[in-house]
């Protein structure tokens, strides 16, 4: 008799498993032209004068909505469940991976051959994504959320925790209504390099820069300001990335994180 594997195991759980978040389209962590990349949303809040925290914390996997790298593992609009059936090799995975999925990962080593290093998430504003260890990421949140819905937590994982601007997250949010679609950019305009946020609620259209850590309302040629109707400088060069909704559903949702931090006596990260 042929024992399965264990990546046979979690597409076998999986292929049968109606969690919603296997159907969640998965980013990547990057600045590609990508329609779904996570970098630029990133920059919109990560305060750059702050403090880089690092943490084993408990990670809910709703909170992860990117892999580290755009390689064979994740296309362009991949979900966790296309990924664990299309993406995942498994190559040397032991069965001592679903002991390594539901206890404490902190500093441990994956048990497959070849695996490298630990495991280690990057998180800024409760948006979490993979910084190494995509693959037993994939299948952590594959076996977690087919076997242990309600508890559907990466236990005790290492976290980078980016510091936000305070208040960006919260008035980003606020401008959020139901046939909102956001977009962001980053490009020269006067004062050199600022990042924007648009807001189209259909024909109406709202550019903000984020200056001093708080969004101030701009006008460009889409808005209908009158006298003051006029193109941002350099606009038509820019690109701009449409906020998906996973990300701004992980900023709203970041309570976990904050609850967790403020319990912890964090010390800064040199890294």
């Amino acid at each position: 008799m042929v024992t399965p594997t264990p990546l046979s195991l979690i597409r076998e759980r999986v292929r049968d498993c109606r969690e919603p978040i296997l159907d969640t389209e998965v980013l990547l962590d990057n600045h590609s032209l990508e329609p779904y990349c996570l970098g630029p949303f990133a920059d919109l809040v990560r305060d750059p004068d702050g403090q880089l925290l690092r943490e084993e914390i408990d990670v809910p996997i709703r909170a992860v909505v990117a892999l580290g790298r755009g390689d064979e593992l994740l296309g362009n609009r991949d979900t966790w469940r296309t990924i664990i059936d299309r993406g995942l090799h498994g190559n040397g995975w032991t069965h001592d991976v679903f002991d390594y999925f539901d206890g404490e990962i902190r500093d441990r080593y994956f048990p497959a051959d070849g695996a490298k290093g630990i495991l280690e998430l990057y998180s800024v504003g409760g948006a979490v994504q993979c910084g190494n260890g995509n693959h037993r990421l994939a299948g952590a949140i594959g076996w977690i959320a087919s076997t242990r819905p309600h508890d559907p937590v990466l236990r005790k994982a290492r976290v980078y925790v980016g510091p936000v601007l305070p208040g960006i997250i919260a008035s980003i949010l606020a401008l959020r209504s139901p046939g909102t679609e956001m977009a962001c950019a980053a490009g020269f305009a006067g004062r050199g390099t600022e990042t924007f946020l648009r807001v189209r609620r259909g024909r109406e259209v709202k550019t903000y820069a984020v200056r001093d850590g708080v969004l101030e309302q701009r006008f460009d040629w889409r808005e209908s300001a009158g006298s003051q109707r006029r193109p941002i400088d350099h606009e038509g060069a820019w690109h701009w990335w449409t906020l998906p909704d996973q990300v701004l559903n992980a900023w709203a949702d970041a309570g976990w994180l904050d609850r967790q931090i403020r319990s912890l006596p964090v010390a800064p990260c040199a890294a």
